[in-house]
């Protein structure tokens, strides 16, 4: 799919992001966010297909814990379930379209996002991955939730929702991550999405709806006017890597 890069070439853009991390000493505070998949993840299966939903709402939970709890003392099985298929479903409606133009923005160059995705981490926020597989019936996407990088040996560690109890790593060196019985063998980082105002709205409006102690005053989203979450100047956490 157009806007997706192989894992061979993202692993050139993180040995030259890691030899300019380590020329400038950067690499002495961590590339990680303090994420805890026994706290911090869902407890329920992918099989349905909520991946990207899981992921996002894991991260803004993580980020914010409105009610001080950690996810998984916060969310039951049943809201979990209810707020992943909604978020999911509105993500398929809404996002794509915008996901495979950031994509598209930077095919052929991926060191500019991976360089931002690094600098999240090392402020401690976990960033979004797009992983992707192309067989006979299709592309075949998946999302998993980034949490650390590990430069000396070019790994992301990551949250795949279709684990529910332990680490992953996505090895940049290796032309494939396989997560259950599909390998991936393409990435793309979609930051355009991760501070997206319909997308963080609609997160705010499930959690306020299913399981907030402190109801808000949050409504539905039919028709969210969508911000270019990818243009820097919207959006200061964009900004390109200085």
């Amino acid at each position: 799919m157009k806007g997706f890069f192989s894992l061979k070439r993202v692993f050139l853009y993180a040995l030259l992001t890691a030899l300019l991390y380590f020329s400038q000493a950067i690499m002495c505070s961590l590339a990680e966010a303090s994420f805890d998949i026994s706290q911090d993840a869902f407890t329920i299966s992918n099989a349905p297909g909520y991946c990207f939903a899981i992921a996002a709402f894991a991260r803004w939970y993580y980020l914010n814990k409105p009610d001080g709890l950690p996810l998984r003392k916060m969310l039951d099985n049943k809201i979990q379930t209810k707020i992943a298929k909604q978020l999911q479903e509105f993500y398929s409606k809404n996002l794509v379209r915008i996901q495979a133009d950031f994509c598209n923005r930077y095919n052929g160059n991926n060191s500019e996002p991976f360089r931002r995705l690094v600098s999240g981490l090392t402020a401690g926020e976990p960033r979004l991955v797009l992983l992707m597989n192309r067989g006979t019936s299709g592309a075949v996407l998946h999302a998993v939730l980034a949490f650390a990088w590990l430069p000396e040996k070019n790994l992301l560690k990551v949250y795949d929702p279709n684990y529910t109890s332990e680490a992953r790593y996505l090895d940049l060196g290796n032309n494939g991550y396989t997560s259950l019985d599909i390998t991936y063998h393409a990435i793309c980082f979609p930051e355009a999405l991760e501070y997206h105002d319909g997308l963080m709205r609609k997160i705010k409006y499930l959690y306020s709806a299913f399981a907030s102690s402190k109801p808000t005053r949050i409504g539905p989203i039919a028709k969210p006017q969508f911000l270019k979450a990818s243009a820097p100047g919207n959006n200061p956490r964009l900004a390109p890597a200085r």
